[in-house]
């Protein structure tokens, strides 16, 4: 079964999207910080990474960089209520496509699915 890790500070948001990868055949792993992300990343190998990019602590963009940096081929997939913000062209750059929140969940679907194939 193909496994998600989904980090997003808003809780109401993990579950929901839970939910959902989970009704669409995902196994998932939710977490509400940076930190432990970049840990469980490396610890219980995952497909793909579901992430908010604003988060108090490590943000979206300092986790990806060191996610880069220790799994360089992971799928990561970017979350973020703020579209226009500097930081899209820099996860671009390193590979990671960004979603507007609220995000459709049939696009989401789309988008991991989409990542999950490529690479």
């Amino acid at each position: 079964m193909t496994r998600l890790l989904v980090v997003d500070d808003d809780t109401q948001l993990l579950a929901f999207l839970s939910e959902g990868l989970v009704d669409a055949g995902f196994e998932v792993k939710t977490l509400d910080n940076g930190a432990d992300a970049i840990v469980a990343a490396v610890e219980e190998p995952v497909d793909l990474i579901l992430m908010d990019m604003l988060m108090p602590g490590l943000d979206g963009m300092r986790v990806i960089r060191v996610l880069r940096k220790i799994i360089p081929g992971i799928p990561i997939l970017g979350l973020t209520g703020y579209a226009g913000m500097d930081y899209t062209q820099e996860a671009a750059r390193l590979g990671v496509r960004i979603l507007s929140k609220p995000v459709v969940f049939s696009v989401l679907i789309h988008e991991v699915r989409q990542a999950l194939e490529t690479g």
